[in-house]
């Protein structure tokens, strides 16, 4: 139950799938609840005074039939032949797809801020879909040939919610390209958290993926039993190459020590008398928090926490939740 309150309570603050591959241990891990995922939306562009743009599809049974699409200044519009950018002034007349988070206005029509636009779709192309890594399973195949290295991901769609086993299948045949840059992109630099358009040919096989800027400090993964997972440096390391912090389990929520969690993700951590636990990096604030109180201090102000801070035998704990959101951390389950 508590791994199920942790997994929900995340869920509501990161728009992401999380949970991926069936544990092969004989006692069943945790139900994982449902996930939120971006969504698709699609359609003919009208350009609006305001620089938003309405998309309006031929389906008239669509949810999303007509959308009031805004784009932040930091949305990819990609040409969908060639991966490239492209103006992010959408001509009036053209066809484009679009995901964004699932939470809308409740305007008619709604309106939501793009993740990610890809436009420029000639007729019959198989336009790329968008997705966000969930998990990673690396696996080696063998042809007739050569031995062939596959990634496996369980991955959110952008078609809507949907957990993939075993994932989505891209090998080192795939083109991999990353996002206005000329670094080269590798199968390692796909992790929990990365969000990318694929390309499909007519078998369904990955032809090219556009890996875009990581967006989080790192990824974590708990186990459903009091343990959270996380990639490290200079911290003792379990079998799998991890570092292993133990969650404190309550009969509400998941705790995680602070001090383990930040400084595992790269932060700094110090006690500072009448600011409590204060988390930096380089010079830069990224929060403060007293135990007892449920408020944390971060640069743009105070944020209100999900549940107290809590205290115990020369540790300090948040709600799993709040952590996550605090370090920007990718939550797996």
């Amino acid at each position: 139950m508590i791994a199920r309150v942790f997994a929900l309570t995340l869920c509501a603050a990161v728009v992401c799938a999380l949970p991926a591959f069936a544990a092969e241990e004989e006692t069943a891990a945790p139900e994982a609840p449902a996930y939120l995922a971006p969504v698709r939306v699609w359609g003919v562009v009208t350009r609006l005074e305001n620089g938003a743009v309405l998309l309006k599809n031929s389906n008239e049974n669509d949810p999303y039939h007509e959308v009031i699409l805004h784009l932040a200044e930091t949305t990819p519009v990609v040409d969908a032949v060639t991966g490239l950018p492209l103006d992010r002034e959408l001509r009036n007349g053209e066809t484009v797809y679009a995901w964004v988070g699932p939470a809308m206005t409740l305007s008619l029509p709604p309106q939501a801020t793009a993740e990610v636009v890809v436009a420029n779709i000639p007729a019959d192309f198989g336009a790329p879909q968008y997705y966000q890594v969930a998990q990673i399973k690396t696996r080696m195949y063998a042809d007739k040939s050569s031995p062939l290295i596959a990634v496996e991901v369980a991955v959110t769609s952008g078609l809507g919610l949907k957990i993939e086993e075993p994932g989505l299948r891209i090998t080192v045949q795939a083109e991999l390209l990353p996002w206005k840059t000329r670094q080269i992109v590798q199968m390692e630099d796909l992790q929990p958290g990365s969000q990318f358009l694929a390309w499909t040919d007519s078998h369904g096989q990955v032809t090219r993926v556009l890996l875009f800027p990581y967006a989080y400090r790192t990824w974590l993964r708990y186990d459903g039993y009091g343990g959270i997972d996380m990639p490290g440096e200079g911290f003792p390391k379990t079998p799998n190459g991890y570092l292993t912090v133990a969650a404190k389990e309550t009969e509400e929520e998941v705790l995680l020590p602070i001090r383990a969690v930040a400084e595992a993700a790269g932060y700094t951590v110090n006690w500072v008398p009448g600011q409590g636990a204060v988390v930096t990096d380089g010079e830069n604030l990224v929060f403060s928090v007293l135990p007892g109180q449920d408020v944390a201090r971060t640069a743009d102000g105070e944020t209100w926490l999900t549940g107290n801070c809590y205290f115990e035998k020369g540790t300090t704990y948040l709600p799993a939740i709040d952590l996550v959101r605090l370090l920007n951390l990718f939550p797996v389950y």
